[in-house]
């Protein structure tokens, strides 16, 4: 007998896979299968519910026919079904009112000020001292203002780093994903202003951490390591001893180790007790800490981030968002350094959102990976040519071939 499964507003048999010709495919429908092979293609997901008329335009692009998860007839039941009994998300759609050099030099300020604003206020709380809420705020309030004019421009700037100020840096870049992230998601501006704080002080408890262990080279003992984990109830204290801080930042502060299935720490709790906005900022942190370069490790490139996130979603991270977390950030994010299937290497210079497996690419290296003059590749014009040997083949980490994506922000080079 075949398992049943149940997805929000349908039952579905598992195993049943029905092929499905690209015109007749529907919003709702779980896509399970190509008819070619998933590397070929700009989905990520190796299966994946469409969400959008764009979705069935780009599956159109590369395929004819797809197989669809359980029969035509109980996806067609199961959308009419849904349709009469869940209500519509009330969430607001938001369109770039600003290109990414229009925004760009505005973002280097906003960008430049919150840097400093965190580093200090991670220093006060290490001299024992208190946080100006209401500066953190304003900071805030402008990088919402940024991304939401054009997100481009700032997830940009989130490149630069050091990694001997891993802390405040990262606490920062978890702030501006999480507003991203948040605009994707079609959070109220209010909203996005209590993401971007809570991600921003979402770290402060390592403040406690004595600096030999936070900058620690190598394996941490276990015993370190519990010393590390402390920093989740010093997070949680801090805040609370701050009367005009937003109650939601310190419920992240103390619960962004927590995992669903109650594996993480510091309490173990699973799902019923792990809140929307800690969930979000969770996926932030994960992504940030993953594709970042610290003293004791280089990091990794964004799509091995958003393969191991992928892979544990459902059981350490928050299924539906991990998808929407993919979808936000993208198989090629700016800033991104890509090896072509010519072995050229180059940076992501911006972001094609209709087709988003066709970026800019700012070419630097030749296929023996040596410095060449540079110059700007478009993919999407090569899209339906027969050289598809201009491709990304992969991501590569920051660093990667002496290209270093701090030194080209810093020389003035910005995003289409």
């Amino acid at each position: 007998m075949k398992k049943t499964i149940v997805r929000p507003g349908r039952t579905i048999q598992e195993n049943v896979k029905t092929p499905m010709p690209v015109s007749g495919l529907k919003v709702g429908m779980y896509v399970c299968e190509l008819d070619r092979p998933w590397l070929e293609t700009p989905f990520i997901l190796q299966g994946f519910k469409i969400t959008s008329i764009e979705e069935i335009d780009t599956i159109a692009e590369h395929c004819e026919f797809v197989y669809i998860e359980g029969s035509e007839d109980a996806w067609l039941d199961a959308e009419e079904r849904s349709a009469a009994t869940t209500p519509k998300a009330k969430v607001k759609t938001y369109t770039n009112s600003a290109t990414n050099k229009q925004e760009f030099s505005k973002a280097s300020s906003i960008h430049e000020t919150a840097r400093g604003l965190t580093r200090s206020f991670m220093d006060d709380v290490r001299l024992g001292q208190g946080i100006n809420i209401q500066e953190v705020k304003a900071s805030v309030s402008d990088c919402v203002s940024s991304i939401l004019r054009n997100p481009d421009a700032m997830m940009w700037m989130s490149k630069i780093r050091k990694k001997d100020e891993y802390t405040s840096e990262h606490s920062l870049n978890v702030g501006l994903l999480a507003i991203t992230f948040g605009r994707h998601l079609g959070a109220s501006e209010e909203d996005l202003n209590k993401l971007g704080l809570a991600g921003m002080l979402h770290d402060v408890g390592k403040m406690r951490t004595p600096n030999d262990i936070l900058n620690k080279e190598g394996q941490l003992s276990a015993e370190e390591f519990n010393v590390i984990k402390d920093h989740a109830v010093h997070g949680r204290d801090i805040l609370m001893a701050h009367k005009n801080v937003y109650h939601g930042a310190v419920d992240v502060a103390y619960s962004h180790h927590e995992a669903l299935d109650g594996t993480g720490y510091p309490r173990k709790i699973k799902a019923s007790g792990i809140t929307d906005f800690t969930r979000i900022i969770t996926l932030c942190d994960v992504y940030d800490a993953i594709t970042s370069d610290r003293i004791y490790k280089q990091g990794r490139s964004s799509l091995d981030a958003l393969k191991i996130m992928y892979q544990n979603k459902g059981t350490k991270f928050d299924h539906k968002l991990v998808g929407e977390f993919i979808s936000c950030i993208g198989l090629y994010p700016p800033g991104s350094i890509v090896e072509l299937k010519n072995g050229q290497v180059g940076i992501v210079i911006s972001t094609n959102y209709r087709h988003r497996h066709l970026p800019k690419v700012l070419l630097l290296r030749d296929e023996n990976k040596m410095p060449k003059p540079e110059s700007v590749l478009d993919l999407e014009r090569y899209a339906k040519s027969q050289d598809q040997s201009v491709m990304i083949k992969t991501v590569i980490p920051n660093g990667s071939h002496g290209i270093r994506i701090e030194s080209y922000i810093q020389k003035g080079l910005t995003i289409d």
